[in-house]
């Protein structure tokens, strides 16, 4: 009985230690990303100066399709000196994912 109890007693411990990581991962940023926007992108997107897409057309898209642009895409030039969490809160605000 007591290996048992042991047993069950670690289960429960490493389920503990799992939960508390996946805490430990944050969501992105939104209200960085909306300002790291306003800062670097509105210019050209919000309203959309041709050819880039609106505000709108970049919400329809993923936010893996937003950071691709961002890092090896179009974008890579105005992203300069962004961090790939920078990219990806850009990518949460405009997506609300």
């Amino acid at each position: 009985m007591k290996l048992l109890w042991t047993a069950a007693t670690a289960l429960v411990a490493s389920g503990a230690i799992l939960a508390s990581a996946a805490v430990g991962q944050t969501a992105p940023d939104k209200a960085r990303g909306e300002a790291i926007f306003k800062e670097r992108c509105k210019v050209c997107h919000d309203p959309a100066v041709d050819p880039a897409p609106s505000r709108e057309e970049l919400a329809a898209r993923t936010p893996e399709d937003i950071v691709a642009a961002l890092t090896t895409g179009p974008m890579a030039p105005v992203a300069e000196g962004l961090t790939p969490v920078e990219k990806q809160a850009i990518a949460a605000y405009l997506t609300a994912r």
